[in-house]
């Protein structure tokens, strides 16, 4: 379905007023801010809470949960629950990431919680709209019914397994999501917008008429 491989979500480059805002919607009490990432020896990616908790077991400090916060711009933020450690009244995140950069823009949240005796324990997931385009509100809306699906199955280093009326749901709303992304992408789309195959090249002159072609 897709003509290119869509990375549009990086970590921003700044804190901007409407970033900001977008932010409080999600923890109305705290606010973002820049985090530096030194992962810890033997760290696990995504396994922030027990990387943090095996840290501070020969590290003074606490463990502090809330967002990790990516964004596409103009369009969302992806909001995943996150774990660092506060040293000093000094945050670090000692989890690897797949964004490259030596920091993350960190929303802390008092409200979050992990049960480290429940196996099947995950942290929050949360996409928040940049953008009023109802393509913008119909992708985030598959993505959370997506997500719904895939919590049902226990949490496993090894890839999803799913049966059944699942994985045939899940297939299809694979498809729909793939050819959101692309709607939004054409619609959100600006003179300067670069391709999200991370060509750094103008999306006009990259991908977009491949595109369009798609979805003639």
């Amino acid at each position: 379905m897709l003509p290119l491989t869509i990375s549009p979500t990086k970590i921003p480059d700044a804190l901007t007023p409407k970033l900001q805002e977008a932010c409080r919607r999600l923890a109305p009490a705290s606010e973002p801010l820049f985090v530096d990432r030194k992962p810890f020896p033997g760290a696990r990616i995504n396994k922030c809470t027990f990387n943090v908790r095996e840290f501070l077991q020969d590290n003074p400090g606490e463990i502090v949960l809330g967002w990790d916060v990516t964004i596409w711009e103009g369009v969302l933020l992806d909001c995943i629950g996150h774990a660092v450690a506060r040293q000093d009244n000094r945050l670090l995140c000692i989890t690897p990431s797949k964004y490259p950069g030596e920091r993350l823009l960190f929303l802390p949240d008092p409200s979050l919680s992990f049960d480290y005796e429940d196996m099947n324990a995950r942290m929050p997931v949360a996409e928040i709209a940049l953008s009023t385009r109802p393509e913008v509100a119909k992708l985030i809306e598959v993505t959370q019914r997506e997500r719904a699906i895939k919590v049902k199955y226990p949490v496993s280093s090894q890839p999803l397994v799913v049966h059944g009326n699942d994985a045939v749901e899940l297939q299809r709303l694979g498809r729909l999501k793939s050819e959101l992304m692309l709607k939004v992408i054409l619609v959100t789309a600006d003179h300067n917008t670069r391709c999200p195959c991370g060509s750094g090249k103008k999306f006009r002159k990259c991908h977009r008429s491949s595109v369009e072609r798609i979805l003639a």
